[in-house]
Order: structure tokens, then sequence, then C-alpha cells
């Protein structure tokens, strides 16, 4: 955070002389090269939001959070698991927005792909004309903290779309009012049940200056 100068307010408002516009500006340059430095526990703080998770609202700290475990590991059934929640996957999208601009300049990536995806298998999926696929999918090696977000990133939001699709079935089949109501809403969204249920496409898509966007099947996923 910069100081600000004020020199030349203090003394227009004490009634002494006047400071000249050579010393003003001095007092400026003198003033604009003093910061305050915040300390790793502040920017810690500041880092911390609260998220949905199976253990009810708790406060994380992404970068924490999505950093590998030690050699030690961590224990599965301690560590809050984040729900796919609107709030969460938003959360993350401005989290990743932040970071990325950063984390491409600090492994000398020129731009972000234009979109990032998964396949079945769980592999990251780049466009086939991002000239920087190797030096991404490297950089992301060397910094799994931003693939794991990532990728959870696109798995809460697959999770939320595709339980989504079945709202309208809950809300019809608890309205029914009888065996047969309840049989027409199971065979309306009999698809639902099917093993071959088509599950949309989740792409992570960068502007130029790194900002995430989603899409679900090609159409925008609101987060507001």
């Amino acid at each position: 955070m910069i100081v600000a100068p004020t020199t030349a307010l203090t003394t227009m408002q004490t009634g002494t002389r006047p400071a000249s516009m050579q010393q003003i500006a001095a007092t400026a340059t003198s003033s604009s090269s003093t910061t305050v430095n915040i300390s790793q526990a502040a920017r810690d703080r500041l880092a911390t939001q609260t998220f949905d998770t199976n253990h009810g609202a708790t406060e994380i700290n992404l970068d924490t959070y999505f950093t590998p475990p030690g050699s030690q590991g961590v224990d599965i059934d301690t560590v809050p698991l984040l729900m796919p929640t609107q709030q969460n996957i938003a959360a993350l999208a401005k989290d990743v927005s932040a970071k990325m601009p950063g984390f491409l300049s600090a492994h000398g990536i020129p731009s972000a792909p234009a979109s990032v995806t998964y396949d079945n298998m769980g592999q990251i999926q780049l466009p086939a004309d991002y000239p920087y696929a190797d030096a991404f999918k490297q950089a992301l090696a060397d910094q799994p903290s931003m693939e794991r977000e990532l990728r959870t990133t696109a798995a809460l939001t697959s999770s939320m779309v595709e339980m989504n699709k079945s709202m309208p079935f809950q809300q019809e089949y608890l309205a029914a009012n009888s065996r047969a109501e309840a049989d027409a809403v199971v065979a309306k969204y009999s698809y639902l049940f099917s093993n071959n249920q088509h599950a949309d496409l989740i792409a992570l898509n960068f502007a130029a200056n790194g900002a995430l966007s989603l899409t679900h099947d090609g159409q925008p996923l609101a987060l507001s």
C-alpha cells in the first residue's frame, strides 16, 4: 500500500508558508517509495473464505487447501470436501482468474489456453492450435496446486450441472399425489436412470487476461 504525500496539505492547513512545486514533487517521490509490508498471517487471512463443505460452512485458505500434502499425507476423514454449489464454484473461478496471470508469467507462458477440458479418463485436453500446450502442462506439473484447483473447479461444475438436471424430476415426484402419478414422473425422466445418460462437457474458458468463465456443452454457466 502506497503512503500518500501529505506535506502540501499539512502546510496549507497549519498556515505555514506553502511548499514550492519542487518541494511537493520531491516529497511525493520520497513518500511514494514508502510501502507497508503485509505479514504472511495477514495474507492468509485475506485468502481465507467460507465454503460449503461436507462439514458445513468452513473457512478455507485455497492456497493451503490445494497444496499437495507432505510425506505424512492427510487424513481424508478430517479434510473438508468442497460441495458442488454455485457459491463454491464462483469462488474458485474468481480465485483462478486472479492467479492465472501470475502463473503464466512465472512459467514464461505468453497466454492461457482458450479452454481447458478433461476427457473420460481425467486427462487434460487443450485446444489443438494452442502453441504453448507442452509448456502449460509442464507448468501444471511444476505447480500442482494450480492443477488441483483447475481440476476441482471442473469436477464441481460437472457435479452441479448433472445434479441440476434431476431437480425437475425430484420436484415433480414429490408433488405426485398417487402411485400412478409417481410412475408417470419416473417414466417421463427415465433417461436420468440410464447407464448411457449424457454428461455435459465442462470447459474452463480463459480470456486473454486470464479471467475464467465456465461452460457446459458450450452453454455459459451462470455463477451469480
